[in-house]
């Protein structure tokens, strides 16, 4: 009986270091763990002598630590595998030593507090992991030039002066989230459900036109960012993910040329982790986008560069670190003077800063955050809050690291709350903007300004007998323009 406990124990600690060795490919796993579990069952026949053999299944079952952080790495949490074999190898071997002459411990009971004790300790680990080294390196004097070069030639206008309650909050369409208009306010872009599966939408404000642009593209596709003048479109998809990569999600490039038929998307990226959450930069030279690599998220940038007659990226350079919290950025000001990124938990409104990549000076934004929006000039900025914290959501910012990893948290839906708009000059002090029965209809999902900045499009989401419902709105201010 003492045999089988340790052979038992043995599969995960071998399916760990096939894990690390090879990869999540199930073949190499199976085979490491059947390894892993006969070399157990050998070494603990051998220290078995001399009547230790109930002590030695015992300790023997310090081995299931391996589980919970074989499927940490598996998601991209933590260290990584090679370091988490290392430290349930020297564990177990500890126990075996120390523990198995003096154990009188259940194997089955040893085995359930080495799941539940290194589930918990490993996210811990992991935690701190995320954290330390946080900070991303600094973007250079030659950054700083280009983005005082671009602010240059920004054109400003005269600011809006807008009164605390909305003139007029009228529905646009009754489904839809993260609402992106192009620069010239004539296009509205969106994600909507089309037969189970979330889809790129393009709406004519002028018209009423809808058009679905990804239905024929494999996957869920979200979260339109256009380009500066509208005619293409960059999304983040799950088209690739796999039980290798259960998590994984990718940015796509789609061309729109107006009035012409539209491009197959074209794959952006290729890393096995998270990619979403993207922002065409201002000028249109770079991406900005949400990153999950060595158990950290952060918010990465990368130039646009053409090769083998197709668009790609250029290395990724961190700009804004998450450290134990999940980030993406939220949006980029025209003139390059303003990111506005969350951090926090992915399942509820984030922690907002927003960072002059020029100089490195930051300023918060406030809690709850779930969009941020600028005019055409930058010259006003409108932030949409929530106090949604339902399920998921109720936990702590820095678990951020750990949820955001999970398979599902690229669809995460804050639950639960109402709207909380403000908006004002950027910069200065943003005020509430009272939205009068449409404050108490669902959780934001998303904010994008007009280029004066005088009226919004808010995508709001609310619960409902079937799951949730959601809609698009325009919010005209009650403003004067000099």
């Amino acid at each position: 009986m003492g045999r089988g406990w340790c052979f038992a124990a043995g599969l995960p600690v071998g399916a760990l270091a096939g894990l690390a060795c090879w990869g999540a490919d199930p073949l190499p796993l199976a085979g490491c763990g059947l390894v892993g579990a006969l070399v157990l069952a050998a070494v603990c026949q051998a220290a078995a002598r001399g009547g230790r053999e109930a002590g030695v299944a015992a300790a023997a079952q310090v081995g299931w630590l391996a589980a919970p952080v074989a499927g940490h790495a598996w998601l991209g949490i933590g260290p990584g595998p090679w370091v988490g074999a290392a430290a349930v190898a020297g564990l177990l071997l500890a126990a075996l030593v120390l523990l198995a002459p003096r154990s009188a411990a259940p194997p089955l009971l040893v085995a359930l507090v080495a799941l539940v004790v290194g589930n918990a300790g490993w996210a811990a680990v992991s935690g701190v992991h995320a954290a330390w080294g946080a900070a991303p390196p600094a973007l250079g004097e030659a950054t700083a030039a280009a983005i005082y070069d671009l602010d240059a030639r920004v054109a400003t206008r005269p600011l809006p002066v807008c009164g605390d309650a909305a003139a007029r909050v009228t529905p646009i369409l009754d489904r839809g989230a993260h609402p992106r208009l192009a620069a010239d306010g004539a296009a509205l872009w969106f994600d909507a459900e089309v037969s189970g599966r979330r889809q790129v939408h393009s709406l004519d404000l002028a018209s009423g036109e809808v058009a679905c642009v990804t239905c024929e593209e494999a996957g869920n596709n979200r979260r339109p960012a256009p380009s500066e003048h509208g005619r293409a479109i960059v999304f983040d998809s799950d088209r690739h993910g796999s039980p290798l990569a259960p998590a994984n999600t990718e940015l796509f490039h789609m061309r729109t040329p107006a009035g012409g038929p539209r491009h197959a998307a074209r794959r952006l990226t290729y890393h096995p982790g998270r990619d979403d959450h993207a922002l065409v930069a201002p000028g249109g030279a770079s991406l900005l986008w949400s990153r999950h690599e060595g158990g950290r998220f952060s918010v990465v940038s990368a130039r646009f560069r053409t090769g083998h007659g197709a668009l790609l990226l250029a290395e990724p350079n961190a700009v804004v670190a998450g450290g134990a919290r999940w980030i993406a950025p939220l949006a980029w000001s025209p003139d390059a003077r303003v990111l506005a990124s969350g951090a926090g938990n992915p399942f509820a409104g984030l922690s907002g800063e927003s960072l002059d990549p020029a100089t490195g000076e930051s300023a918060g934004l406030g809690e709850g955050v779930l969009g941020v929006a600028f005019s055409a000039d930058a010259g006003r900025t409108a932030v949409v809050r929530s106090d949604a914290d339902a399920g998921l959501g109720g936990l702590p910012p820095a678990t951020g690291f750990l949820l955001g990893a999970l398979p599902r948290a690229s669809a995460a839906r804050p639950r639960g709350g109402g709207t909380l708009l403000v908006a004002g000059e950027t910069g200065g002090v943003l005020s509430r903007v009272d939205l009068g029965e449409a404050a108490g209809w669902g959780t934001p999902t998303g904010v994008t300004s007009s280029p004066d900045g005088t009226w919004l499009v808010l995508g709001q989401r609310s619960r409902d007998e079937g799951g949730f419902r959601e809609r698009l709105v325009r919010v005209t201010l009650d403003c004067a323009v000099p």
